[in-house]
């Protein structure tokens, strides 16, 4: 394959905002879903406070998991491909 030397940089880039980009929307969707279903309850019910807070509270944790699963994914990919690379380097004859 060719590689050119500005592409390695240029594909790390983009899945780096790629990877930006997943966690901002899973924040934005985690928090704003629940305290949105809270405030439309409170509104049907007449509870005011009630279920902002639970919907608050659920948002945060919903947040905090479906970010922590994120990390550890791309955690776990960046080994992989790093013992992929120690495996290459090590399978890569010295010439005598």
């Amino acid at each position: 394959m060719n590689r050119k030397p500005g592409n390695e940089s240029w594909i790390r880039r983009w899945g780096a905002l790629n990877l930006a980009m997943q966690y901002s929307w899973t924040l934005l969707f985690s928090l704003l879903l629940p305290l949105l279903g809270g405030l439309w309850l409170d509104n049907k019910l007449g509870t005011t406070p009630l279920f902002i807070l639970i919907g608050s509270v659920l948002g945060i944790l919903a947040a905090t998991v479906g970010v922590a699963r994120m990390a550890i994914r791309t955690f776990a990919q960046v080994a992989d491909d790093n013992a992929d690379q120690e495996a290459g380097a090590d399978d890569e004859e010295e010439p005598d």
